[in-house]
């Protein structure tokens, strides 16, 4: 695996993810153990002045795009980058922001000629939000709503792994910037590496097939 936040979890019961993101969960939910790019997710949203968890695929489509293809390139979006490039910056600076629920991500170390996967989770943190950002894409088949993750710098101790990581947000007060805010030196402002304890350990080779969705994946595997 090469590209960085490429996989994650959300296995948090629907009633720990309405209190962690003061939003009502009405939508169909089942606890998922390898969330992979073009797949369905909740994600939380603001309109209106109030927040919404709608189901989006992963992999952006731009609404100005003539066809779906862009999403499969468009997972993440780097936090350098996301206020002027073209597939993003529309999003960013109209508010077009989300949060997406998780409660781990995997990443791939290189060791050799080998990648061996790690699954990365925050201690005491039973679901935070990686930030986003979403859109509407209109087809002759109907509206399609996607996301992307915005990924920087790793920290310290996710060097070890990989030299990116997901924007990680924790806290209300970042949840409502992250939402609402315009001015753009707040928003960079959050896209920073996260800088809290991280508890890395590796993890069966079974996630690396994404028609592989059980709860044996996140399970640590000891390494001879």
């Amino acid at each position: 695996m090469s590209i960085i936040c490429g996989r994650f979890t959300l296995t948090a019961a629907p009633e720990k993810i309405s209190e962690a993101f003061n939003v009502p969960f009405d939508i169909p939910y089942s606890p998922r153990y390898n969330i992979a790019p073009g797949q369905e997710v909740p994600v939380v949203v603001e309109e209106n002045s109030r927040r919404l968890l709608k189901v989006m695929r992963w992999g952006l489509i731009p609404r100005w795009a003539k066809d779906a293809s862009p999403g499969s390139r468009l997972i993440n979006a780097r936090a350098e980058t996301v206020m002027a490039k073209p597939s993003f910056r529309n999003s960013f600076r109209c508010r077009r922001r989300c949060l997406v629920p998780a409660d781990g991500f995997y990443e791939w170390k290189r060791e050799g000629k080998r990648s061996t996967p790690y699954r990365i989770v925050l201690p005491g943190k039973e679901v935070f939000a990686l930030a986003g950002l979403w859109d509407r894409w209109d087809s002759p088949a109907g509206s399609v709503f996607s996301f992307t993750i915005i990924t920087t710098e790793a920290s310290e101790a996710m060097k070890e792994i990989h030299g990116r990581m997901p924007v990680i947000l924790t806290e209300e007060r970042e949840y409502i910037e992250w939402l609402q805010a315009g001015d753009p030196r707040t928003l960079q402002g959050i896209l920073r590496p996260y800088e809290g304890e991280l508890h890395i350990y590796p993890v069966s080779k079974l996630v690396n097939s994404p028609r592989n969705d059980m709860p044996g994946l996140i399970l640590e595997e000891r390494r001879i």
